[in-house]
Formats: C-alpha cells, structure tokens, sequence
C-alpha cells in the first residue's frame, strides 16, 4: 500500500524583497541626547555632576530605565511593518530616535532632581531643575549610524 500527496504553495510576496526591507535595518544604530557644543558640556555636567558641587541630575541614564523596555517593544512592532513594506527600515530609526528625544525632554520636565541650591535660584530666578535658558533641552536630539 502506498499513500502519497502532492501540494504546492503559492504566495503573492516576494521573499527577495522581504530579505532586503529586513537588511536595510540591520546594523543600524540611534543615539539620543546632547551632540557637541557648550550644550554638550552642560548635560555632561548635569548628568554626572561635578567636583565644583553640581550634584548629578541623570535625566539621559534615567530615560533610558524608564522608557528603554518601552523603545524595545516599538522596534519590535515596526520591524514586523517593515516586514510587511508598510514603513521603510529608515522609518524606523527616525520613530525610534525621535521617541528617545522626546522621552529625555519629557524627562527634564518631569523635573525629579535633586533640588536647586538657594543661590542657584536666586541667579536663575527659577527652581526649575535643569531649565536655565533652554539651549540644553532644545539641543536634545538624535543621530542615526
């Protein structure tokens, strides 16, 4: 007695094209945060305080523990919309690397920081930790590799 079967599988995708989309993200890298200048510096400064007595306010290291599991599962999703062809791997780095900016500025607002020393506040004329003239925050941004 012999059984057997035939069957073939027919699809509407192009396994080349799907290969290609994945490639296009692979090796990627995005990094968020402060890139040259004095404003550079001050978030350096701000981040891991200094010997003068600036204590550490870590709004770049505190960002990324609350929001990195988060950053992780976006990728995820848009990996499988790259896998799909519905966004471009470039797509992703951009979402990726405008949430992480984001993110940190949110941080910086949310303001939980070690609090500002009374003559601090008097020069600035605020308590608002890390918001002195603004150039700081507004330099956050990111950069894709």
């Amino acid at each position: 007695m012999e059984i057997g079967f035939n069957t073939t599988v027919e699809s509407n995708f192009d396994l080349n094209e799907i290969i290609s989309r994945m490639k296009s993200v692979e090796g990627k890298k995005v990094e968020a945060g402060v890139f040259g200048g004095f404003a550079e510096k001050k978030a350096m400064w701000n981040e891991y305080g200094t010997s003068r007595g600036i204590p550490a306010r870590p709004f770049l290291r505190n960002s990324q523990y609350e929001h990195e599991s988060e950053w992780s599962r976006q990728v995820g999703r848009d990996m499988v919309e790259v896998f799909r062809g519905s966004i471009s791997g470039q797509a992703v780095g951009l979402k990726l690397g405008q949430k992480m900016a984001d993110d940190i500025k949110a941080t910086i607002d949310a303001g939980n920081f070690a609090a500002l020393s009374a003559s601090t506040i008097r020069r600035k004329g605020s308590s608002r930790p890390l918001i002195d003239t603004g150039d700081m925050r507004a330099s956050i941004t990111h950069k894709e590799y």
